[in-house]
């Protein structure tokens, strides 16, 4: 039995529901491999134009540039003419971006490019014999300082102002190997890092830029290496995890030998492993664990009355809180107290204040894993999956009501969104619809579809079908639309273009088997897409 056109519009407008409920929809920024994924990673923000390594399918990897636009969106230069480049550690400086690529000719070397895209150019080749390898790029005071390999000196801390002549080694701290400075930190106007030296074994220095400002802070294990970790600045004081007889535990300083100690000894009996150091508001938050409640969520002030468990989760388990991510003055992170999988949470530091936020996927004990959270206008958006769709776009103002998917991106699998970037308003992130590949995409917090208009973005009818359908779109008939049928395993069954002031197209599916189908329509780089059923 057929539907009529008022079911259809119906039941078009409860497939895409989502986007009433958000108010908004994401959108293909571009499609830069036409016959792939261009596969955007190292998405990048300067002042509000966008940076970022992507694969147009004919170039290999390169960096690409943006200025919010799709006609704006572009390749700056083909670096490597014989392969991909592979820019890595995109890194912001005096309004310049910095990074790592390898041309084929000189090897992996430091790189430059304009704000505007216009040019990238080499910085200096600091290994000609090979490649220098830059590593952990971090600014501090217009300088960028990294890690990288002369092959003379070792992997060594050097620094760069972006020209040949400013590009120098700061320090060679091991003279006889590798330092091999890692944890590159600002605090306070001065890079603080985690180096190797043949007296002390790996402790916590600090630099200025100069080789009499570069010196070790605190040679914290006199009986080896204190491997200073993840270090986090909050409160005025630069945060770490190092490794004494206490063994691993919560370490703080000022930046001086005197001010650089142990915050508590967590767990007494062992390793406390403090990771993923997160501040919020002048509070430090991480995961730890002090032996009876295994690893959960603790906070510190600096001091150790002021150092404590914040809640235990999971009674006796450990909750393996993640993805810890300040927002709005507000504690975002993943765990499971055993009734639920990995799934939201969030804390203001207080045992009442640290709540399971919603069990996205409530298939029994299955894990929501939510991945990127990020901050955009008072709310956070995410990677999760529930029990019906893949690993899709989602956003939470902290409260189960308003924590939902943003968009389906992907009928039929996961859209895999990733590297989320706030610019000029909106949200840019990497994801795959099922048929462009893995690409630009965005989210405009500006741009509003109504209910009214939700039913006629796509409208196919008779759904389902045996034999013809007509597909009725009156929002692209001013410009020409690509038509695709396909599988749900992606597989292409039928294309076509419609012209440009058309707003019907009569496509015959009587050669489709019984099934689901999805049908889209692409014009420039929006695309939407329906179900189709075949009877």
């Amino acid at each position: 039995m057929f539907m009529n056109k008022t079911s259809v519009f119906l039941f078009i407008a409860l497939l895409f529901m989502q986007f009433v409920a958000s108010s908004q929809t994401p959108i293909l920024f571009k499609d830069i491999n036409q016959s792939g994924g261009s596969d955007p990673t190292n998405i990048t923000n300067i002042n509000g134009k966008l940076f970022f390594k992507a694969n147009d399918g004919i170039l290999g990897e390169e960096l690409w540039f943006s200025d919010g636009t799709s006609e704006g969106t572009k390749m700056i230069s083909d670096i490597n003419l014989t392969g991909s480049s592979d820019p890595q550690f995109l890194t912001v400086n005096n309004g310049m971006l910095f990074f790592s690529a390898n041309d084929g000719i000189a090897g992996v070397e430091l790189w430059i490019s304009d704000s505007l895209g216009l040019n990238a150019d080499i910085v200096a080749d600091i290994n000609p014999d090979g490649s220098s390898e830059p590593l952990f790029l971090t600014s501090v005071n217009n300088l960028v300082f990294f890690q990288a390999n002369d092959g003379s000196s070792g992997r060594e801390l050097w620094k760069s102002d972006g020209t040949l002549e400013g590009t120098e080694i700061v320090a060679d701290i091991f003279s006889q190997g590798s330092s091999e400075p890692q944890y590159l930190t600002n605090f306070n106007g001065m890079l603080y890092f985690s180096a190797e030296s043949a007296q002390y074994g790996r402790e916590l220095w600090k630099s200025d830029g100069t080789i009499d400002g570069t010196e070790m802070i605190a040679d914290i294990n006199s009986a080896g290496s204190s491997d200073p970790s993840f270090l986090t600045v909050s409160n005025g004081l630069l945060f770490f995890q190092a490794k004494d007889d206490d063994g691993i535990e919560l370490w703080k300083s000022d930046g001086t030998n005197e001010g650089t100690k142990i915050v508590k000894n967590i767990n007494q009996s062992g390793n406390s492993e403090p990771e993923e150091l997160t501040d919020v508001n002048g509070m430090l938050f991480f995961r730890a664990t002090d032996s009876q409640t295994g690893v959960e969520l603790w906070k510190s002030d600096g001091t150790e009355n002021g150092t404590v468990l914040v809640k235990d989760i999971r009674d006796g388990a450990g909750s393996n809180p993640s993805n810890l991510t300040s927002a709005n003055g507000i504690l975002f992170f993943k765990a499971t107290d055993g009734a639920t999988g990995q799934e939201l949470w969030k804390s203001d530091g207080t045992d009442e204040g640290t709540t399971l936020v919603k069990d996205i996927n409530q298939s029994g004990n299955l894990n929501s894993s939510p991945e990127f959270i990020t901050p955009f206008e008072n709310k956070i958006y995410f990677s999760a999956t529930n029990s019906t769709n893949g690993y899709e776009l989602w956003e939470s103002d902290g409260t189960p009501e308003n924590t939902f998917m943003v968009a389906d991106i992907n009928l039929n699998g996961s859209s895999d969104p990733a590297y989320f970037v706030i610019s000029n308003n909106k949200l840019f992130f990497s994801a795959n619809d099922g048929f462009a590949g893995q690409e630009l995409w965005t989210l405009d917090k500006t741009t509003h579809i109504s209910a009214a208009n939700l039913n006629h973005q796509i409208n196919i009818f008779p759904n389902p079908a045996t034999s013809a359908i007509t597909i009725q779109s009156t929002i692209f008939g001013e410009q020409a639309a690509d038509l695709q049928i396909v599988d749900l395993n992606g597989k292409k069954l039928i294309e076509k273009q419609i012209t440009a002031g058309s707003t019907t197209a009569v496509i015959n599916v009587g050669k489709l088997k019984s099934g689901v189908y999805l049908c889209s329509l692409k014009f420039n780089e929006t695309r939407v897409t329906s179900k189709l059923f075949i009877e």
